[in-house]
């Protein structure tokens, strides 16, 4: 959780009290090695460096940010990571403002640009036939919803869970089981779901992998968003890794970068961190800032054991893979309908950027198994397979389109999807025993974020662990 003023004042007092012993120890390179620079992990070292210490952020990329990246050189910079910033954001646009990162709401244009096309079969369905069409599934009463609208309605309806519980407390292990189940439960057919979620799932690749009670998490947090006022839908000026890009320039020292670490060692005295290149980092403590999927690579002494092992090793991380595009003519004034989609088809969701009123660049993000056959086809073959189902869907398109952007991550080998999903059961099993200190080293991330979601869940946990560190020290 965040810290309050009084946690922080008494943490840096320890440390400071505390501060002529550490810094006695010529052999540490730093008095915590912060693993990752992320959000999470430039949270952390930011609060740490606040408070006294002497921090060195390593990362295995070429670049800050972890899985938060724009795509800065296409028109109308689209997210590739972390795509969009709430009203109750704090933390993050603390952060923001702290470096003079601007914010501009970016939800009026949204309004006025909100139409999606269906796109189901090849054929694109206006929203006055759809309830009338022999594809739709729902109930009658439903009928006139468009198949993300029913599933949205279908979990915030019936979801138990206010803002800010607990949500991965025990109490609620009765709701860590499939939201395949949770939905049946709410009167869907085995058809309606297969439709309006099975589709283009942003967790899991169906209802049945995916715990209902990290979705009833995400539903509950999202809506707290949409509820406050005034109402608002944040980017950065100049793309969202602007933020994490002025947090490491706030820092003391600079985030070394390309340095990937394969080892960690601790004993009574301290960390020691063995590089890919074969430098050896000292530090009295860790901060470990990487998605699991990256953990597993790096090799503990001591090693990491019971559930924490198992949570390491099993979690599954979300296949996402982008593609930007730009129109050389705005095919769209030919057809009438809206560059938007959601589609059946591998093109799975399609969302238009705007500079005005006007349509600059179109992204086109899938999930799930759909993800994984894209990637399979490699880096040209997915954006010929893109752009060839984008003509598909809409004639008016053809010869019309350039991919300027790409990304996979689950192909990314620093990230491995874009964000973790928790099978049934595995919620309150895991949580928050996967994130427990181990011996010096401390963890944070999204993955481990108890009361936020997306960037915002990433600075807490990073806020978190800092905390635990100071506590140490």
């Amino acid at each position: 959780m965040p810290l309050s003023r009084r946690q922080f004042l008494l943490a840096a007092s320890a440390l400071v009290g505390a501060g002529a012993s550490l810094r006695a120890s010529a052999a540490a390179d730093a008095d915590i090695l912060v693993l990752g620079a992320g959000l999470s992990g430039l949270s952390a070292a930011l609060t740490l460096q606040q408070a006294g210490a002497r921090v060195q952020v390593i990362e295995s990329r070429s670049r800050v940010g972890g899985r938060v990246l724009s795509f800065a050189d296409v028109p109308g910079i689209p997210e590739a990571g972390g795509q969009s910033i709430g009203p109750g954001y704090g933390m993050l646009m603390t952060a923001a403002r702290r470096f003079d990162v601007g914010l501009e709401d970016r939800l009026p244009a949204q309004l006025r640009h909100s139409r999606v096309e269906l796109v189901l079969g090849g054929e694109a369905i206006a929203p006055e036939r759809w309830p009338s069409s022999p594809l739709n599934p729902f109930p009658d009463v439903d009928k006139p919803k468009l198949p993300w609208q029913y599933a949205a309605t279908l979990l915030a309806e019936g979801n138990p869970l206010a803002p800010g519980t607990p949500w991965y407390a025990q109490a609620n292990a009765a709701h860590d089981r499939p939201l395949h189940d949770f939905f049946l439960e709410r009167g869907a057919t085995e058809a309606a779901i297969k439709l309006a979620y099975d589709t283009n799932p942003s967790y899991g690749t169906s209802a049945r992998d995916i715990s209902a009670l990290q979705l009833m998490f995400i539903d509950a947090w999202t809506g707290m968003q949409r509820r406050m006022r005034p109402a608002a839908v944040y980017k950065a000026v100049g793309g969202n890794q602007r933020i994490p890009e002025a947090m490491a320039a706030g820092l003391e020292r600079e985030v070394q970068l390309r340095t990937r670490a394969v080892a960690l060692r601790q004993d009574a005295a301290g960390v020691t961190v063995t590089c890919d290149d074969g430098r050896r980092l000292k530090a009295r403590l860790a901060i470990c800032a990487l998605p699991f999927t990256a953990l597993r690579r790096l090799s503990f002494e001591p090693r990491l054991s019971g559930v924490q092992q198992e949570a390491v090793q099993k979690l599954p991380y979300q296949q996402s893979t982008q593609v930007a595009l730009v129109a050389r003519r705005p095919f769209w004034k030919d057809d009438g309908l809206s560059p938007s989609m959601w589609c059946d088809s591998l093109l799975a969701r399609t969302f238009a950027h705007h500079e005005g009123d006007e349509v600059v660049s179109i992204l086109v993000t899938a999930y799930g198994n759909k993800a994984a056959a894209i990637d399979r086809l490699g880096r040209e073959g997915a954006i010929r397979r893109v752009i060839a189902e984008f003509e598909a869907a809409r004639p008016s398109a053809r010869g019309q389109l350039q991919a300027v952007a790409w990304h996979s991550w689950g192909l990314d080998p620093d990230a491995g999807g874009s964000w973790a999903v928790f099978a049934p059961g595995t919620v309150t099993r895991y949580l928050p025993a996967m994130s427990a200190p181990h011996g010096r080293v401390h963890f944070c991330g999204e993955h481990t974020a108890l009361t936020a979601r997306g960037m915002e869940g990433a600075m807490e946990s990073g806020q978190r662990a800092a905390m635990e560190a100071l506590r140490q020290l």
